[in-house]
C-alpha cells in the first residue's frame, strides 16, 4: 500500500479543454502541481468543452452538430503542428462519422453512448499529446477496456468487482514506467463489451471509482472555479468557499443539484477505500470532501433552492441540521421576517432540511437564510 500513495487521481474537466492551448495549460499544470512533486497523477479527462451536448445532437441525426465536432477537435489538434495526432484525431472522427451514418428513426440509448464516447476518446488523445509537449511521459489506457458498467445506458453504475480486478493489474506497470496514465472519464463498457455511459458529471465517478479501488489517497477534480460554494455566487454574491464537506453532505448536495458534484461519484468511497477528494481550481482545491467531520465542524454548509412540482423549496445542507435547535431556529428566521412556509421535510439520517415556500419569496429566503447562517460567519 505505501507505494501506491505516491500515486493521485486528477481529473480535469471539460470546461478547462477549450482549445489547443488549454490543453497543454492543462498539461502545464499537471507537471507542476503532481509530476514535479514526485507524485504520479492518474488523469481522468472529460470531452472538450461543448462537445459532449454536441455529440447529443448527433446520435438524434444532426449533421450540423457532427460537422461542429469535427471542426473543434481538428482545430485543436491543429495546434499542435503534429501530423501523427492530427491524422489520429481524424481517423476516430471518421470511425464517428461511419457510426453516426448507422441513425435510423428510432431512438437508440446504445447507439447514443457509443457516438457520445467519441468525446472523450479523443480527448484523451489530445491530453496525451499535450502532457508529451510539456516533457511528461504519458501512456494511454482505455477505459472501454477497465471500466466495466452494468447495461443501464445513458446512466451506467460501475461493476466494481470486475473493474477491480482490470485495475490491479495496471497498477504494477503504471510504477514500474512511471508514466503517467490518462483515461477517459465518463465511458465504459458492459462485459460483452457495448460502450456505455456514467450519466452528466461520470468522469467525477470515474476518478472516485479509481481512486477507491486502488487504495489511493487523493483525488482532485479540477475545474475552473475554486471550490463548492456555501450558495450560487450568480444569486449570493456573498457566496463563500466551503472548506470540508462529509461524503454525505456533498452527496446530499448533488441530490439536490449542485453543480460541480455527481452524486454517485461518492459510493465507491462510501463502499471501499475512503479516498480524500479535492475540488477547485488549478489556483486552489478549496473544498476538501472526507468520510466524517469531527463534531466541531458539523452544522450547515450550503442554502440552494429548487422546485418539486409546481412548490419550490430551499435545500439547507449540512451534517446535524435535523436536530430541534436548529430547526427551531431556522422557523424563527421565517417568522421575524413573515415569509410563508408551505411545509418542512427532515430526516435524521439525511443531513438536510427542505423547506416548502412560495414562489414570490423563494429567492428573498435564500438572501436571508445565507446572511443569518453564512454572512456573520468567520471565514
Amino acid at each position: 500500500m505505501k507505494e501506491r500513495r505516491s500515486l493521485c487521481v486528477v481529473k480535469v474537466g471539460g470546461s478547462l479543454l477549450r482549445d489547443g492551448r488549454s490543453y497543454i495549460e492543462s498539461a502545464e499544470n499537471i507537471k507542476k502541481t503532481f509530476v514535479d512533486a514526485d507524485r504520479l497523477p492518474i488523469v481522468v479527462v472529460s470531452a472538450a468543452k461543448g462537445v459532449t451536448d454536441l455529440l447529443i445532437e448527433v446520435a438524434k441525426g444532426s449533421k450540423k452538430h457532427l460537422e461542429a465536432v469535427t471542426e473543434k477537435y481538428l482545430s485543436i489538434a491543429s495546434e499542435f503542428s503534429s501530423p501523427k495526432l492530427s491524422r489520429r484525431v481524424h481517423e476516430e472522427l471518421e470511425h464517428l462519422k461511419r457510426v453516426a451514418n448507422t441513425i435510423s428513426g428510432s431512438f437508440d440509448a446504445a447507439l447514443q453512448d457509443l457516438i457520445v464516447s467519441f468525446g472523450e476518446r479523443i480527448s484523451k488523445i489530445l491530453m496525451v499529446e499535450a502532457l508529451e509537449h510539456v516533457n511528461v511521459r504519458a501512456v494511454e489506457l482505455n477505459a472501454r477496456e477497465l471500466i466495466i458498467t452494468n447495461n443501464i445506458h445513458g446512466d451506467a453504475s460501475i461493476d466494481y468487482v470486475a473493474t477491480a480486478n482490470n485495475l490491479e493489474k495496471i497498477v504494477k506497470p503504471i510504477l514500474e514506467t512511471s508514466a503517467t496514465p490518462v483515461i477517459e472519464g465518463f465511458i465504459g463498457a458492459t462485459e460483452d463489451g457495448a460502450v456505455t455511459t456514467l450519466g452528466r458529471g461520470g468522469s467525477d465517478y470515474t476518478a472516485t471509482a479509481i481512486a477507491s479501488l486502488l487504495g489511493i489517497d487523493d483525488v482532485y477534480l479540477v475545474t475552473e472555479v475554486d471550490g463548492i460554494m456555501t450558495a450560487d455566487p450568480a444569486l449570493i454574491p456573498s457566496a463563500k468557499i466551503i472548506k470540508v464537506l462529509s461524503y454525505r453532505e456533498a452527496m446530499e448536495a448533488a441530490l439536490h443539484g449542485a453543480k460541480r458534484i455527481n452524486p454517485k461519484a461518492f459510493e465507491p468511497l462510501e463502499k471501499f477505500y475512503g479516498s480524500t477528494v479535492f475540488i477547485g481550481s488549478w489556483r486552489t482545491f478549496g473544498t476538501k470532501i472526507q468520510r466524517e467531520l469531527p463534531a466541531d465542524l458539523a452544522g450547515p454548509k450550503l442554502v440552494m433552492h429548487k422546485t418539486s412540482g409546481d412548490i419550490p423549496y430551499i435545500a439547507i445542507i449540512g451534517e446535524g441540521v435535523g436536530n430541534t435547535k436548529f430547526l427551531k431556529m431556522i422557523i424563527d428566521i421565517f417568522y421575524e421576517k413573515a415569509f410563508s412556509i408551505l411545509g418542512i421535510q427532515s430526516y435524521y439520517y439525511r443531513p438536510s432540511i427542505l423547506v416548502y415556500v412560495q414562489k414570490t419569496e423563494e429567492l428573498k429566503i435564500l438572501r436571508e437564510l445565507h446572511k443569518s447562517l453564512f454572512e456573520g460567519a468567520k471565514p
